[in-house]
């Protein structure tokens, strides 16, 4: 027989859950039967309500009954994991479900049947089961629950099995008056039925909105792995010519096309240096693309000193022209080295450090400062450039997002390398943080400071 309910999709997912309520059941029934313990050592002393034999022994022997069905319970959902959890929880689940309401039906019977309020708690098993159990088979348990229930409950009635009734408890005996018998009857039956109907209704319409969700997701994952085999594709077409380029120019630095004035050799050799800038350019766009559609990462030992040097190095000729300070504080106490990919590393750094660089005024300052923690290394990158609106800080990380003063004073930009920064960073199991202002803020020049923490070693 067919266990799943239909609406299920996630498999693996729901498997998870079943396993989850099934440690639920045990834990609630370890609660209960603490409850019912108390239940039987206080009620004679603190309540001065007497217990005839049959329910001394009753519920002392059902409270002994849940303890050891539930140990058996809790030691095979324990041992039982993988492939073989798929394969048993869910029978489990439904033989905890029928233990659970043979055991409750007893107890409600030895204290007071229908004039029991402990008859709410079978509310719970329905719930429980309408998340888990198919329709039919939650909806024949209640069925077949009501039917024991009002059969219990018509035979005390008629007197064929004896009513066990709290004495002292209640004022009143209600069981023998039919108009109270048929109406809680009639009410309990329409509240288990009403509450698996709800509770399927409900779980339902969250399973149905989860699954478009899910689709939606695979949609957009699939239209970024297009895009991204797409670029892919064009920047490959675009390195060949680029190539191509770089060794004719090679030919003619290198004298095979006849001799060439100083001049003319300069040019073409600043020429080379550009040509195989945009070369590197491509293989950063490859590697990017290439991290996002596989999500692989090629990891290394890296001195990050170093690395952040060469960056800073490179950008030498801007920093020169803005009239930046920039200063590297490296307050590591040994050479640490992470594990990490280089190529993206260095992209997510350069990536920081140049945005620091280009939101600068002339004369600004710019601090890149390594720190040592107990297990991680802090790199913070601040500037006192223009900073970024309180409230659009939250959004800083989205793909395409421009901070409003960035286009207002019309630096150039496209607003994804945030956003690839914060997805190398989390790669590598680290974090990236913004505040602004920057602790070297200033009057009209807030700045911006960026937080990296990456695992040490």
């Amino acid at each position: 027989m067919n266990l799943l309910p239909d609406i299920t999709f996630d498999y693996d997912r729901y498997w998870q859950s079943v396993h989850t309520y099934n440690q639920w059941f045990i834990k609630l029934r370890n609660f209960a039967v603490i409850m019912l313990v108390l239940f039987l050592i206080s009620i004679s002393f603190l309540f001065q309500i007497k217990l005839n034999t049959l329910q001394i022994f009753g519920i002392t022997g059902t409270t002994v009954f849940i303890f050891f069905y539930n140990q058996y319970f809790n030691f095979y959902i324990s041992k039982n994991d993988g492939e073989s959890l798929k394969t048993y929880a869910l029978q489990y689940s439904l033989l905890q479900i029928i233990f659970d309401l043979i055991s409750l039906s007893f107890i409600v019977y030895l204290t007071g049947g229908i004039e029991a309020p402990l008859f709410l708690f079978f509310i719970f098993h329905m719930i429980i089961g309408s998340i888990i159990l198919p329709d039919k088979i939650i909806y024949a348990i209640a069925f077949i629950l009501v039917s024991i229930f009002s059969t219990l409950s018509l035979l005390e009635y008629n007197y064929v099995i004896p009513h066990q009734s709290l004495k002292g408890f209640y004022r009143n005996s209600f069981f023998q008056d039919p108009n109270f018998l048929f109406g809680f009857l009639f009410t309990f039956s329409v509240m288990l039925f009403v509450s698996i109907y709800l509770t399927k209704k409900i779980v339902g319409d969250l399973y149905n909105r989860e699954k478009e969700l899910k689709d939606a997701l695979e949609e957009l994952n699939q239209a970024e792995a297009s895009k991204q085999k797409y670029i892919i594709a064009v920047v490959h077409e675009l390195k060949s010519p680029i190539a191509a380029a770089t060794s004719y120019l090679e030919l003619v630095t290198g004298g095979f096309v006849g001799k060439i004035s100083n001049d003319v050799d300069d040019k073409v050799n600043k020429a080379k240096i550009r040509l195989n800038e945009a070369i590197e350019n491509i293989n950063n766009i490859l590697h990017v693309s290439k991290f996002k559609l596989l999500n692989r990462i090629e990891k290394e030992q890296i001195d990050l000193n170093l690395l952040i040097s060469e960056i800073v190095e490179k950008s030498a000729s801007l920093i020169q022209k803005k009239n930046l300070n920039l200063q590297l504080n490296d307050k590591l106490k040994n050479r640490y080295k992470i594990q990490a990919d280089r190529l993206l590393m260095h992209l997510a750094f350069s990536n920081l450090i140049s945005n620091a660089i280009k939101y600068s005024s002339k004369n600004g300052t710019v601090v890149i400062d390594l720190t040592e923690l107990k297990e991680d290394i802090k790199i913070i990158i601040a500037d006192d450039g223009i900073g970024i609106p309180p409230n659009e800080l939250s959004k800083i990380f989205e793909d395409y997002y421009r901070a409003s003063n960035a286009k207002k004073n019309k630096i150039e930009g496209t607003g994804t390398g945030l956003s690839v920064v914060r997805q190398i960073i989390s790669a590598h199991s680290g974090t990236l943080t913004v505040n602004s202002p920057s602790y070297l803020s200033k009057p009209n020049k807030p700045g911006t400071s960026f937080t990296v923490i990456l695992k040490n070693g």
